[in-house]
């Protein structure tokens, strides 16, 4: 095996069609393990070296493995973390990081004393090069007048599942939300200020968020995140637009699948008829095909063998996850209250 670290990855759904799959490109891992719950798992799948635990715990004291990747559901991160720091493992843990403010902080206590361990929490959106594209090239050379984020979803998910179940670490809040948050404090900076409406279906389940937030350097942006009704599904679209003076700037997504990329469109829009305005390709991500989280989980994975390696501290990391939920809380809470959350 030579330098490379010992990988286990805990999950097998996304775990192995994602997370795998990304980190066997990084040559500083090798993948060790692969736990799953079920028997029913096909092991043909992988590599004859990979062994297949159906314990976590089993895995995690593999003296062999010296790091860990969580694709477990949030509900079992704190059960984890916890067992894998006691047992000095490096972590990459997978959005939203445990399921609320007060687990996050639990494990952000415990990570104190295990300075040498390096830990990074799965925020991929800032890696993929549409968006540097756009943090470089629009927003540090642009003067901005006005930001707005619409993320329309096509209803997916099977409603028995933990990812439709808000205290389980899923839902639109950390399914959706917490993502948005992160790359927005990405692009311009600490949010200091939301005032959000939320609207729930008849099951009482989150299935829109209108926010306005304030970034610390005087922007403001306005948010718009909705799962869609099945009728309306093909209206699907993940985009940040930009205003200036002169044009309309997009970071724009068809987001109807997993194979869908992001492009940077610029439009000119001192024209008063739409349907004259021109539009110009400024960028379009590479790659088709396959699935868009592959390549900047595999960024993320470089910045987590780069912080086991030459122990110089990455993000997003834990304390970035335990931000992304106090945000989340506050959001919550004073939507409830008819309040706006302030720093």
């Amino acid at each position: 095996m030579g330098n490379r670290i010992g990988l286990g990855i805990i999950g097998k759904n996304f775990g192995y069609n994602v997370i795998y799959k990304s980190f066997i490109k990084n040559s500083s891992f090798k993948v060790l393990g692969l736990s799953c719950k079920t028997k029913s798992f096909n092991k043909t799948n992988l590599p004859k070296d990979i062994k297949l635990y159906y314990d976590w715990k089993k895995l995690i004291l593999d003296k062999k493995i010296k790091a860990i990747v969580i694709a477990s559901p949030p509900s079992l991160h704190k059960k984890i973390i916890s067992f894998a720091l006691k047992n000095n493992k490096h972590i990459f843990c997978e959005k939203p990081f445990t399921c609320s403010k007060k687990e996050a902080s639990y494990i952000c206590k415990l990570i104190k004393s295990k300075k040498s361990l390096s830990n990074i929490v799965n925020y991929e959106f800032v890696e993929i090069d549409a968006f540097r594209y756009f943090r470089k090239h629009i927003l540090n050379k642009v003067k901005i007048d006005k930001i707005d984020l619409k993320w329309f979803l096509d209803p997916k998910q099977k409603n028995n599942t933990w990812k439709e179940n808000h205290s389980k670490g899923g839902g639109l809040m950390f399914n959706y939300v917490c993502h948005a948050i992160y790359y927005l404090e990405f692009f311009f900076g600490e949010i200091v200020s939301t005032n959000s409406k939320f609207f729930f279906s008849k099951g009482k389940k989150i299935k829109s968020l209108n926010s306005l937030v304030i970034f610390k350097s005087g922007l403001s942006a306005r948010i718009l995140i909705k799962i869609l009704p099945k009728k309306l599904k093909k209206n699907s679209i993940h985009q940040i637009k930009i205003t200036s003076k002169k044009y309309f700037y997009l970071l724009n997504s068809r987001a109807k699948n997993l194979n869908d990329r992001f492009e940077v469109l610029k439009i000119n829009k001192s024209l008063k008829k739409k349907t004259h305005r021109k539009t110009k390709s400024l960028f379009i991500s590479k790659g088709s095909g396959s699935d868009f989280r592959i390549q900047p989980i595999f960024k993320n994975s470089k910045k987590f063998s780069s912080w086991i390696l030459k122990g110089k501290k990455q993000e997003p990391n834990f304390l970035n996850g335990q931000r992304v939920h106090c945000i989340i809380d506050k959001m919550m809470h004073f939507s409830k209250e008819k309040k706006k959350y302030t720093n």
